[in-house]
C-alpha cells in the first residue's frame, strides 16, 4: 500500500474508533448490549483504485495475460470495469435472509441494464410489515430520469418472487437527491467497494485459482473497519430497504467470486452478518444474516427492459 493510502486508511480507522467509543457510551444509556453503528466519513473515490490503474489491468487482460497472473483484487476490478462498461447486463440475486426476531425469508434481486435503462427490483416478502421489501428503482441514463417505488405488491401464481408496481406511484428523484439518499449513484450495482484499500487486512483475500473449465475463483473475507469501508454505500441501501433506525453495524462478510474466461463476473456468493436496530417497540436490536448468490449474464442472455418498466419513464 502506498504511503498516501496508508494515511487515508489510518484516518478512517481513527474516525471509526471515535465513533465506537462515543456511540457505546451513549448507546448503553438506552439499550443494553446494543452495539453502536460503526460509521465512517469517507469519499467513495478515495477507497477505489485509480481509473488509470484499473484501465492498465484491463489492457493487460485484453492483451492475453492469464487470469491467474492477477491478484484477486485486480481480477475483481477488471470484471467490475467490464460490467460497468458493458452495453447490457443482467444480474439475478437469490437467497435467504435470517434475523433474530422473525423466521427466515426468501429474497430476490433483479438488475437489468439495456438500451441505457437500469431497472432494479429488490424483493423479500414477509408477513411482518417492517421486513416486507418490494421496491423498484428505474434510472434512464439517456434522460437522467430516476423513478422509485418502495411499496409494490406481490404477483400471484408466479414461479419466482415477483413484484407489481403501479406506474402512478413512483417518486421522481434527481441524481443529486438520489446521491443524498443512497450515498452513491444508481449505476453502482455492486454492493461492496473492493480494492487494495478495503482488502488490506491480513488474510482478507485468497489467490486466484483456475477451475479447469475456463473459469477462475477466489474468496474475500472482511470484517471490522475494512468491511465498514467496503460497505460505504451498501449500508444506506440496507437501512432504507429494511426500515432500520441506524446504519448496519458490520460483523463479517465472505464472498466467493467466479469469473469466466472473458474476465466477466459469472457468480458471486455472499454470507454477510450485521446488526441493526429495528424501528419497532422503541427499537429492537437484531442480528441479520444474508446468504445469497448473484448470477451474471451478458450479450444475448440479457432480456429486454420489460414493457411495464418503460411505461414508468
Amino acid at each position: 500500500m502506498t504511503s498516501s493510502r496508508y494515511k487515508r486508511l489510518t484516518g478512517f480507522v481513527l474516525i471509526v474508533a471515535i465513533a465506537l467509543v462515543t456511540g457505546f457510551l451513549v448507546g448503553k444509556i438506552y439499550v443494553d448490549n446494543l452495539e453502536p453503528p460503526t460509521q465512517v466519513s469517507a469519499e467513495e473515490s478515495s477507497l477505489r483504485e485509480s481509473e488509470e490503474t484499473i484501465k492498465d489491468w484491463v489492457e493487460q487482460a485484453e492483451s492475453g495475460k492469464s487470469a491467474t497472473s492477477f491478484s484477486a483484487v485486480e481480477l475483481y476490478n477488471i470484471a467490475e470495469y467490464k460490467l460497468y462498461n458493458a452495453d447490457k447486463y443482467y444480474k439475478v440475486m437469490t437467497g435467504k435472509v435470517s434475523n433474530t426476531f422473525s423466521s427466515p425469508q426468501e429474497m430476490r434481486g433483479i438488475k437489468i441494464f439495456n438500451d441505457g435503462i437500469l431497472a432494479y427490483d429488490k424483493l423479500s416478502p414477509s408477513s411482518i410489515p417492517i421486513a416486507n421489501i418490494c421496491s423498484r428503482i428505474v434510472y434512464d441514463t439517456n434522460t437522467g430520469k430516476i423513478k422509485i417505488n418502495s411499496n409494490g405488491s406481490w404477483a400471484s401464481g408466479t414461479a419466482d418472487i415477483t413484484g407489481v408496481f403501479d406506474k402512478n406511484k413512483f417518486d421522481d428523484y434527481t441524481l443529486e437527491e438520489y446521491k443524498e439518499k443512497y450515498n452513491t449513484i444508481p449505476t453502482n450495482v455492486m454492493p461492496y467497494i473492493i480494492s487494495s484499500i478495503t482488502c488490506s487486512q491480513e488474510g482478507s483475500i485468497t489467490p486466484v485459482v483456475s477451475n479447469g473449465d475456463g473459469t477462475y475463483s477466489f474468496s474475500i473475507k472482511l470484517s471490522g473497519d475494512n468491511l465498514t469501508l467496503a460497505a460505504l454505500y451498501y449500508s444506506y441501501e440496507i437501512q432504507i430497504s429494511s426500515g432500520a433506525m441506524n446504519l448496519p453495524t458490520w460483523k463479517s462478510l465472505q464472498m466467493n467470486v467466479t469469473i469466466d474466461e472473458d474476465f466477466n463476473f459469472k457468480t458471486i456468493s455472499y454470507v454477510e452478518i450485521y446488526g441493526v436496530k429495528m424501528n419497532i417497540l422503541g427499537g429492537i436490536s437484531a442480528t441479520v444474516t444474508d446468504n445469497f448468490v448473484d448470477n451474471f449474464y451478458f450479450g444475448d442472455a440479457v432480456p429486454e427492459i420489460p414493457a411495464d418498466v418503460k411505461e414508468i419513464l
